[in-house]
């Protein structure tokens, strides 16, 4: 029996035009790399799986959630910072908290660029 794959990230998909099957190259947390050739009959499976779990549970565990716009202000009648999500209600935080946030997302912006992820293709 095969050991269980966990996939961390999507590296690669492209249709094979020549056997009509969709090849999709996944990779774990390690780097390491695996690809899948699947039917139209399978993805059309799995995207009706996806779906019907979306919508009965509105979420898929911890999936990373990346924002296509933020915006960041200030209160008019308060003294905070606003932070704000795509169409979501703002965040209002003090001075201290957006400080300790602005040198976490750096903290973790450094870490990151020292990290090694695999080449999305």
């Amino acid at each position: 029996m095969s050991k269980t794959f966990f996939a961390e990230m999507l590296t690669r998909s492209e249709f094979d035009r020549a056997n009509k099957r969709l090849e999709i190259s996944i990779c774990n947390a390690s780097g390491e790399r695996q690809t899948i050739s699947i039917s139209a009959a399978i993805a059309e499976t799995l995207s009706s799986v996806l779906a019907d779990h979306f919508q009965s549970h509105g979420t898929f565990g911890d999936l990373t959630k990346i924002p296509d716009n933020y915006a960041v202000g200030h209160g008019r009648h308060e003294p905070v910072v606003m932070l704000r999500f795509e169409n979501e209600p703002a965040y209002g935080l003090t001075a201290d908290q957006a400080l300790d946030l602005g040198e976490a997302l750096i903290d973790e912006v450094e870490a990151m660029t020292k990290v090694k992820y695999p080449a999305r293709q």
